[in-house]
């Protein structure tokens, strides 16, 4: 009686193998009938599979520069550098041999009190002088412009401006930085390295790789590892006023290990990258029990495109790794990953039939004991 039960359990199994065996596609429960709505457009994916061998890894850390690249037009806008007068600066405006113009600073007050403030329409009043417009102006053109309204009361005046407060212009620094706020913009040229070292430099969790600046609403990505590393001086660049800068930290740059290894999870690039054979090694290895060393695979995203209908191409590479071998682990480690690579490593057919019969035996066991009843 136990033969024709175990026969008619095991052609079950077999006939829904396709939901109880790894990997295999399963039916959605929302579309009851339809795996997706009517008015979806199925997907198109182009994929490139890529097997990982001397060639590739030397394409992949192909450096495009070992020399750092000079920056002229940054050494030309420090050299050509003057700080424009805007309102809310205060000034300090000396007329010498003619105390009586210069109001003193005192023991109670500081330069920046006893000053003569820019107004909210860019002017000052001056004695003698009256009102001058001295906003977009320098200091030097300020006293050419005081000097020249003094010369009718004054013989030969000698007139020196100086900025006893920077009160106008700032920069704005958010994100993983160490002492994110803002700082004012003054008479020394101040640079993206230079306003972050200020606030005393990245944060530990800090994505130096993709800095975000904005100016006059229009954002670019620059690198700080370009700039520190490589001396790439292109992109420390000088900082404007209203500039707004944002460190983002490295949350997004996680990949994932999956598969047969010890400890599955999603790990942090480092930053100065994180190849293949890290990751493994930070998953504690492979699990040598059940992984199949010749299917070591790293997929990657590489955009979206779109086809002649303007509908969505979705395109990968498929990275594929024979590891059992002692080179293919010393490719894996010259083999650099990128932020949300999936590093996947297959079961050996050995585990996969493990599971199956694992899925299997409580069938047959159940089996086993409804004959038992039925017989007895």
């Amino acid at each position: 009686m136990r033969t024709p039960i175990l026969y008619l359990t095991l052609g079950c199994m077999v006939l829904a193998s396709c939901t109880i065996v790894p990997g295999s596609h399963m039916r959605r429960g929302l579309f009851m009938y339809n795996d997706t709505p009517p008015e979806y457009v199925e997907a198109t994916t182009e994929m490139d599979y890529i097997p990982i061998n001397s060639t590739v890894v030397a394409n992949l850390n192909i450096r495009v520069s070992e020399e750092p690249a000079y920056s002229p037009e940054l050494e030309k806008a420090v050299a050509e550098y003057n700080y424009k007068i805007a309102a809310g600066d205060v000034l300090t405006i000396t007329v010498w041999e003619h105390p009586e113009l210069t109001i003193p600073a005192g023991s109670f007050r500081s330069a920046a009190e006893s000053g003569t403030e820019v107004k909210a329409d860019g002017t000052i009043f001056f004695p003698y002088a009256g009102r001058i417009l001295v906003d977009g102006l320098t200091t030097a053109e300020i006293s050419a412009e005081v000097r020249t309204k003094l010369a009718s009361v004054i013989r030969n005046p000698q007139v020196d401006v100086r900025v006893a407060d920077f009160r106008s212009q700032r920069v704005f620094l958010s994100g993983a930085i160490n002492q994110p706020g803002n700082l004012p913009i003054n008479n020394i040229p101040l640079t993206l390295v230079d306003a972050i070292d200020k606030l005393g430099g990245l944060a530990d969790d800090a994505d130096w790789e993709t800095i975000y600046l904005t100016r006059n609403g229009v954002r670019q990505v620059l690198s700080l590892r370009d700039i520190y590393e490589k001396g790439e001086l292109a992109g420390n660049l000088l900082l404007q006023n209203n500039d707004v800068i944002h460190v983002p930290r490295f949350d997004a740059n996680k990949i994932f290990v999956l598969g047969e290894v010890n400890m599955p999870g999603s790990l942090f690039l480092s930053r100065n990258g994180t190849s293949l054979a890290e990751a493994l090694s930070e998953s504690r290895g492979i699990n040598e029990d059940r992984a199949d060393g010749r299917g070591v695979y790293v997929l990657r995203n590489t955009g979206i495109d779109k086809d002649d209908a303007g509908y969505p191409v979705y395109k990968a590479q498929i990275f594929h790794l024979n590891a059992s071998s002692a080179v293919g682990f010393m490719l894996a480690d010259q083999f650099p990953l990128q932020p949300r690579d999936v590093v996947y490593v297959s079961a050996a057919p050995i585990a996969r039939w493990n599971r199956f019969l694992s899925q299997l035996l409580p069938s047959i066991i159940a089996t086993d004991r409804v004959g038992d009843i039925e017989n007895n």
